[in-house]
């Protein structure tokens, strides 16, 4: 039960004390009107009560003792709560986020920047391994080497695994190098990948992902550069925030 002092409100306005039932993202705020953390739920009313009603280490009890205002916003899916809490982290980068463990050990979610772009999961130490800032808002000249997107950061990674899991069969991609090769540095990434890159087939048939319909098709040619990057776009979009674009030209 959240306590009656504390404001509560929906981000498109009008003060309540209920939360509903259904996914979102929530936002805590303190008495100045600070943004202190950034969390998102299955269930708003669930996820927010629980700070409340049980136990917790010291860190997130000097948070509760600070929340003055709450702020949400319902989602559609929880696949879109966990990408619109990604994307305020990152911008509004709250305390409390920061601080939650080591920041260089969030999880994010990142596109190659090759002809066939292909998906990577790695951690913000990786990418300051690369002289990549994590949490910078826009790609620096070197980050653009070897990316097209970074996203994230993502506070989950078995949720992120799994939303990538089922996004596939919509939106497909390929972890396999093209027939004539990539560019792409592949080595500097052994060992940090949660998506093996691996060659195609040597006798021209189909890989597994393809058989599946989780790859379009890379390793056999039976799909242009230019196609495959409108695929990529999509997804791109998608992690933007921009579903409705997305849905439509689907």
């Amino acid at each position: 039960m959240i306590p009656l002092h504390i404001i509560v409100k929906s981000a498109k306005g009008g003060e309540q004390h209920e939360l509903p039932e259904n996914p979102g993202v929530y936002f805590y705020y303190n008495a100045s009107e600070k943004l202190l953390y950034i969390g998102k739920a299955t269930s708003l009313k669930k996820r927010v009560g629980s700070y409340f009603t049980k136990a917790h280490d010291a860190r997130i009890e000097d948070l509760v003792r600070n929340i003055a205002r709450i702020e949400y916003i319902e989602t559609p899916t929880v696949i879109e709560a966990l990408v619109l809490e990604a994307n305020q982290i990152r911008e509004h980068q709250p305390p409390y986020n920061i601080l939650e463990k080591d920041d260089k050990s969030f999880l994010y979610f990142c596109l190659s920047n090759e002809l066939f772009p292909r998906p990577l999961l790695l951690r913000g130490r990786d990418l300051e391994r690369l002289g990549i800032q994590p949490f910078s808002r826009k790609l620096s000249e070197k980050a653009k080497r070897y990316f097209l997107a970074v996203y994230g950061p993502y506070t989950n990674g078995r949720a992120i695994k799994l939303a990538l899991d089922l996004l596939r069969p919509v939106m497909p991609w390929t972890i396999c190098t093209p027939p004539g090769g990539s560019n792409f540095p592949v080595e500097l990434f052994t060992g940090q990948r949660s998506f093996g890159f691996k060659k195609g087939n040597k006798d021209g048939k189909p890989c597994f992902d393809a058989q599946l319909k989780k790859c379009p098709g890379v390793c056999t040619e039976t799909i242009s550069a230019r196609a495959y990057r409108r695929g990529i776009a999509q997804l791109m979009r998608f992690f933007e925030g921009k579903k409705t674009s997305v849905l439509h030209e689907l």
